[in-house]
């Protein structure tokens, strides 16, 4: 019976092994800007503009190294995609209006949209 569960123990021992394998290549693989835009399922223009505008913040998503380059952290990349993941869209719709010019000629008409 004991044989049966320390078996089980060992594969389980041997799956979770497997499995921070993985996990760590995942993270060697979050080092450039094409990798971390292919995790994301973003353009690499993307990520540059994250960078630029402060999305991707130092010390959290980003570092900046010794010799100017940016590197990426892969906890904060990890912790962005599944922030990404729950964020919900929302959706404003705009009404229709006409250049004032164009609405002058047209005696103040609506455009039905």
């Amino acid at each position: 019976m004991f044989e049966n569960l320390e078996n089980t123990l060992i594969e389980i021992k041997d799956e979770l092994k497997l499995y921070r394998e993985l996990f760590a290549l995942q993270f060697d693989n979050l080092r450039t800007k094409n990798q971390v835009a292919k995790f994301l399922h973003k353009d690499p223009k993307t990520i540059y503009n994250w960078i630029k505008d402060g999305t991707l913040k130092e010390g959290i998503h980003i570092r900046v190294a010794d010799d100017g380059k940016t590197e990426f952290i892969p906890e904060g990349i990890i912790q962005l995609k599944k922030e990404l993941s729950e964020r919900k869209i929302e959706v404003k719709r705009v009404e229709k209006q006409l250049n004032p010019i164009a609405n002058k000629f047209l005696n103040r008409r609506t455009v039905n949209g």
